[in-house]
């Protein structure tokens, strides 16, 4: 009987090939480029598992739902999106950034590794199976978006409409997405951190002023917002000063810590990765700030004269971006009270105006979840280790799945660390493509 390991040997060239053919259609969310074509090929190679594949269309990209029967009446949905980021400057990347390019075994390309390898990867797998097993345990649902790189906007609409009829029979979703470990293995997430952003402008007039016409007259905006700051943030205690902010901030469990304390950590290696100093001195105080503490970060203010030497201005106008990271239960719409109701005097008084940008809830399955062992297994199989991390320290929507149809959902990445997804030269290794091809097939072994 042929083994797993040697169909996918002998059909890399087949593989790569269609690897190179998904990246060269693009598919950029942000402006459609190429999304229609993407989805033909997508629907060609879905329908070769045998799947019945439906198109359906959103006020954005159109989202592909693919149902594949099995031999038992568990269902299992894998969730993945076929959208990338555009290429930015072209001339910051070595390669052309929509020709796969294979070189010191990694494929470069945009899509790479977010997300079309990573997508291409759970359908090979699929593919893998069929050709040596005949056909599939259980039923499989893949629901592929194309908005992700948009913040994923109708995807839950989407999975509200689908929720009643087409989804209702799922027991289980996988999402394959993100980044594995920074030491090269394989992880299992059980949740992921959630998202709150928001813009504060302060606005003092129509136009910028000399300074020395109107100085000690007209106020600053950038004044105003450094005061706004001292009320939303306590810098001394690094505390959030909102009302409310940390109502359903929860602590690890004791398997969560354990899990954690089995984590590589390597304050060195990520260091000169990052370029970040004053790393934490143990893996869990690292892992436990990325995992289980929300974050309050600004983003970016802007305002006035940046540029060489000086110039006597007021500006009249200072925006400031805000986001923060969510983690346990915290809520999103009670934490814009919060900040409604801090901020309300200089609301009413027109000194400022908040607009909320980003608003995606945290999602955590709990530690006790009888899949968990499993799919560590299939990973284990597949790849020879596999760890578990009980919260991504990033934002993906997985909310939809719990909150929404109500089952328990899980992120297995497939894309080595330094993947560079959104960055010029995005890439995939070799090994953690055909990894993800393998995984995809022992998933099917052990669920």
């Amino acid at each position: 009987m042929v083994s797993r390991d040697s169909f996918i040997k002998d059909n890399k060239p087949e593989f790569e090939n269609l690897f190179k053919k998904l990246i060269g259609l693009k598919g950029v969310s942000a402006t459609g480029e190429g999304i229609n074509e993407t989805i033909v090929l997508l629907q060609e190679k879905l329908k070769d598992l045998g799947a019945h594949v439906e198109v359906i269309q959103t006020a954005g990209s159109p989202t592909i739902l693919a149902e594949i029967e099995g031999q038992s009446d568990r269902t299992v949905l894998f969730y993945g999106h076929y959208d990338v980021m555009t290429p930015g400057i072209e001339a910051d990347w070595d390669t052309d950034p929509f020709t796969l390019t294979k070189k010191n075994h990694r494929f470069y390309g945009r899509g790479a590794g977010d997300n079309k390898g990573q997508l291409l990867a759970q359908i090979l797998g699929l593919y893998v199976y069929k050709q040596l097993n005949g056909g599939f345990p259980f039923n499989i649902k893949f629901l592929i978006e194309g908005e992700e790189e948009q913040g994923s906007k109708n995807l839950p609409f989407t999975v509200k409409k689908l929720a009643d009829n087409k989804l209702k029979d799922v027991d289980l979703a996988i999402v394959v997405d993100g980044s594995f470990n920074q030491s090269g293995q394989h992880v299992l997430r059980l949740g992921n951190r959630g998202a709150l952003g928001f813009q504060i402008t302060a606005k003092t007039g129509t136009q910028y002023n000399h300074s020395g016409n109107l100085g000690n007259i007209m106020k600053n905006p950038v004044v105003i917002l450094m005061e706004l700051l001292q009320k939303i943030y306590d810098f001394e205690s690094d505390k959030v000063l909102i009302p409310g902010f940390y109502d359903g901030v929860e602590d690890p469990s004791k398997t969560e810590i354990n899990w954690m304390k089995q984590l590589p950590y390597d304050k060195k290696s990520i260091s000169e990765q990052t370029g970040v100093k004053g790393l934490p001195d143990t893996g869990l105080e690292y892992y436990q700030k990325l995992m289980f503490r929300p974050t309050f970060n600004i983003s970016g203010i802007n305002a006035g004269y940046t540029a060489k030497g000086m110039k006597s201005i007021i500006p009249h106008e200072a925006i400031m971006k805000v986001e923060t990271r969510l983690v346990g239960k915290q809520n999103i719409q009670e934490i814009q009270i919060g900040i409604n109701n801090l901020l309300q005097n200089e609301i009413d008084n027109g000194d400022i105006k908040v607009k909320y940008l980003v608003q995606v809830p945290p999602c955590k399955t709990i530690s006790s979840d009888t899949h968990i062992e499993s799919l560590v297994e299939s990973i284990k199989a597949a790849t020879g280790s596999g760890l578990i991390e009980p919260t991504m320290p990033g934002t993906v929507p997985n909310y939809v799945w719990s909150d929404i149809l109500k089952v328990p959902v899980f992120t297995i990445p497939y894309a080595n660390f330094d993947q560079r997804n959104h960055a010029p030269n995005e890439n995939i290794t070799e090994k953690a493509f055909y990894d993800g091809i393998k995984i995809s097939y022992e998933l099917l072994k052990h669920l």
